[in-house]
């Protein structure tokens, strides 16, 4: 469980993680449904029982390939991912901004 107080942020600030959230937001974590597995017996079933998704989600931009991984990785731990602070920090994200991603996002 995350034990991290709400961060203090302006409203930009806040506008920023709101933006970084909305972007990732369906980008989905965690790897492909193996070929064979229940789950994806289960999916397809249900793929041909309503018909497959149509939306086709577009390519997550590289420069939000940190945002995603480090909410994957904090949301999977229940811990705060640290390894990925620093590139978030190069990206421009205060240490107020990572806090409130991974209360926000994992």
């Amino acid at each position: 469980m995350l034990t991290i107080a709400t961060p203090r942020l302006s409203p930009a600030e806040w506008q920023h993680v709101q933006q970084a959230l909305t972007a990732v937001a369906d980008c989905g974590c965690g790897e492909a449904t193996a070929a064979g597995s229940l789950r994806s017996r289960v999916g397809h079933m249900v793929d041909a029982l309503i018909g497959a998704r149509k939306t086709v989600v577009a390519p997550l931009p590289v420069r939000l390939h940190p945002v995603r991984d480090f909410l994957c990785e904090t949301g999977r731990t229940r811990q705060l991912a640290e390894r990925h602070v620093p590139t978030l920090a190069a990206q421009g994200f205060s240490r107020a901004q990572i806090e409130a991603l991974a209360l926000l996002g994992a």
